[in-house]
């Protein structure tokens, strides 16, 4: 008898790793937020809402915006689903995220010793 393959795809990998983002985001989860991201290499860069409506540009280290996303009250009702996937070399990929249906982000991917990991989060707040 034959046996199956028991090799998981990089594309299954990063839905791994996104899904590691999403929950330890929704659940304060710092274990997952760490595993999802490359922390000691990782940013966050976007444009979010001010208090006036306005886009202003950010730009923060990963490891100060998980200490952040850890504080806050866990909020499992959070909806987000990938809406692509690129893999394009054996270690770096790019996905687009969409969370919420607020904001839109893209993950730039690596793979580090193996995993993939969140190496750049670029949003947009819808």
């Amino acid at each position: 008898m034959a046996q199956a393959d028991e090799t998981v795809s990089d594309y299954d990998l990063i839905k791994t790793t996104i899904g590691h983002y999403f929950d330890g985001l929704r659940l304060a989860d710092r274990a997952r937020l760490e595993r999802a991201f490359a922390v000691e290499y990782a940013h966050m860069k976007g444009y979010i809402k001010d208090a006036n409506g306005k886009l202003v540009e950010s730009s923060r280290a990963m490891n100060e915006v998980i200490d952040e996303w850890v504080a806050r009250e866990p909020n499992p009702a959070l909806k987000g689903s990938i809406v692509s996937i690129n893999i394009y070399s054996d270690i770096a990929a790019q996905a687009t995220f969409d969370f919420n249906g607020v904001y839109t982000d893209a993950f730039q991917l690596a793979k580090i010793n193996g995993e993939w990991r969140i190496m750049s989060k670029f949003y947009v707040n819808q």
